[in-house]
């Protein structure tokens, strides 16, 4: 069993998504169905010690998660620059050639790469422009980042239009349950002879709900102001919105690693 499982899909990776179950027990003893919205559940140890190693593992992640998005913005400031230098924009065909831009490191070789792809495609190439939405791909890369990022679209209406239910269990016993809108107005649910460790421990995964789901926001947010940065090294009319997929690709590899270099310093 995961330790921090949702019924929605994470686009931050610090929840795993398991099945959204077909009911659930109110009052911690009767069962009914499952009210609509997203369930997140937080499954700890019996020891009071492992169950705090476990929330401080999770939240110096989102920590390290929350410092490389705030790093995002200057980092594309940096590549518009330094990118803008090299390029030579001309009135027509393709204005966007990555081979005159200079290849940079890691995900920001990336990103040119997938917007040189988008413009070249969107221009059809030199040979005047073509049709390309949001539900074209310039690329097979581009048009998985576009269904990503529209699915965190798609969380994010979920997170403001619906109730999350949270629940804390430990050693499978459920010991609380919390129905919790966007604004953080919440009920809770307790079972009996829950004692003040425990109702702490209830406290702190509200405050990761809560932070995944400000994180997420804040992930769009990224994407979107990031977009539009780079949008000046393309010359095809709407480059922001086209530019939105690579971007949120750019970003969520960035993720990746803040993730990975967390977990090689947990080892």
């Amino acid at each position: 069993m995961p330790v921090f499982e949702t019924s929605v899909d994470d686009a931050l990776g610090l929840w795993t998504t398991t099945p959204q179950p077909q009911s659930v027990s109110f009052g911690l003893e009767s069962v009914s169905a499952l009210p609509d919205g997203p369930l997140y559940r937080v499954n700890l140890p019996a020891g009071p010690a492992d169950s705090a190693q476990v929330f401080s593992s999770s939240e110096a992640a989102f920590a390290r998660m929350d410092a490389a998005l705030a790093g995002v913005p200057a980092r594309l400031d940096g590549l518009v620059v330094k990118t803008g230098e090299n390029l030579q924009k001309q009135a027509s065909a393709v204005s966007f050639d990555i081979s005159t831009a200079g290849q940079e490191p890691g995900p920001e070789d990336e990103l040119l790469l997938m917007l040189a792809d988008v413009e070249r495609n969107a221009t059809g190439l030199g040979g005047g422009d073509v049709s390309f939405g949001l539900g074209e791909t310039a690329s097979a890369a581009w048009g998985a980042a576009s269904a990503q990022f529209e699915a965190l679209i798609a969380q994010i209406d979920r997170d403001v239009l619906h109730f999350a239910w949270v629940e804390t269990t430990i050693s499978n016993r459920l010991i609380a349950r919390t129905s919790v809108d966007w604004s953080g107005d919440a009920q809770t649910v307790w079972d009996a002879g829950v004692n003040n460790e425990q109702l702490a421990q209830h406290q702190r995964t509200l405050r990761m709900v809560t932070q995944s789901r400000g994180m997420r926001l804040r992930l769009f947010v990224t994407v979107t102001s990031g977009a539009v940065r780079v949008a000046s090294l393309m010359a095809t009319p709407g480059g922001a919105l086209l530019a939105l997929p690579a971007v949120y690709q750019y970003v969520s590899t960035i993720l990746a690693q803040a993730k990975e270099l967390q977990s090689i310093q947990t080892l």
